[in-house]
């Protein structure tokens, strides 16, 4: 772990938020800085840079901590964040961080007109918006008529890093390659100044110590929330197998229903077979009593003998003795 740590404190640059805030600490980096992203307000000088600065926007409100913080001579807030890791939420990220830092700038029984512009600005590793500007610059506008913008004294503007665009300047260019350590011109005084600084920072044994001690904390602290992202997709995973396991007790019971229907069907169909059968076997009996009788009244009026007639009648219809009885008797 100790290896890892220290290769990490030595291959470690601007990107990482740790050594980016220690070196945006220097008022002149910082101030170079803020020209090079605002070149039109010709910021003249700044507040000492503050990392780490804690607002609250209500006591029972969720904090917000700074990376850099500062205001220039004419009261402007800036806020400077590297962000790192893409946790998908950078719009509203920003939206709470605008909140804190608006409130500073609203002094009490000030006149709205007068409240101080505030700047937050994102240094992204990443394509903060997955629309593939290298610079995003927020401003409120009206829907209904986009290129209105609302003038409400905020401002927020997001670095995609690791883009080849050179869409901004050249002087902020160098300074984004510094950061994504690509080459970059030697020459460029904030380049030197950077190199320097970050050299400094690397030989604070003080810093040194805090960014492996806050390194085994974020690394323990990933770790638990991993577990926690484990053990909620397994629940996740649980609730849905648990419902598509109703689903198939659902379909399965539907299907039970169905051969149920079914089977009832046959049977009233077998039923009304049988009875149909039964029915025709009664018709064919009641037709061969009605030839057998209308056989013995043309035999006898044919004055046939009753012997002879019997013996005609049971061969012919293959009746039995009681059978035949029982027809005479009539």
């Amino acid at each position: 772990m100790n290896e890892f740590l220290r290769k990490k404190w030595e291959m470690a640059g601007l990107a990482d938020d740790y050594i980016f805030n220690k070196v945006m600490l220097d008022y002149d980096i910082c101030l170079e800085v803020l020209r090079r992203i605002l070149p039109d307000l010709h910021i003249k000088k700044i507040k000492l840079p503050n990392n780490q600065q804690e607002f609250a926007v209500a006591p029972d409100a969720k904090a917000v901590r700074f990376d850099i913080y500062t205001t220039d001579e004419q009261g402007n807030h800036y806020d400077i964040e590297m962000q790192v890791a893409d946790h998908h939420n950078i719009a509203k990220r920003i939206r709470y961080y605008q909140t804190a830092s608006s409130m500073e700038a609203y002094d009490k029984g000030q006149p709205y007109e007068q409240a101080d512009d505030s700047y937050v600005i994102f240094f992204c590793n990443f394509d903060p918006f997955q629309l593939g500007q290298q610079r995003y610059v927020l401003h409120k506008h009206i829907d209904e008529i986009p290129e209105q913008i609302i003038e409400d004294g905020q401002t927020d503007i997001l670095f995609n890093v690791p883009s080849l665009r050179h869409d901004v300047d050249p002087k902020m260019q160098a300074f984004l390659d510094m950061i994504a350590q690509r080459k970059v011109e030697a020459t460029d005084p904030l380049v030197v100044k950077l190199k320097e600084r970050i050299a400094v920072v690397k030989r604070n044994r003080k810093w040194r110590s805090e960014y492996m001690r806050r390194s085994v904390y974020e690394m323990d602290q990933e770790m638990r929330e991993k577990k926690i992202r484990e053990g909620e997709r397994k629940i996740r995973d649980g609730k849905r197998e648990l419902l598509e396991g109703k689903r198939e007790l659902q379909k399965g019971k539907r299907e039970l229903q169905k051969g149920k229907r079914e089977i009832k069907e046959g049977q009233d169909r077998l039923k009304e077979k049988e009875q149909l059968i039964q029915e025709r076997e009664q018709k064919l009996h009641e037709n061969q009593q009605t030839i057998i009788k209308t056989s013995i009244l043309v035999m006898r009026e044919l004055n046939i003998d009753e012997t002879t007639i019997r013996k005609e009648i049971k061969e012919k219809f293959n009746l039995s003795d009681k059978k035949i009885k029982d027809y005479f008797a009539e």
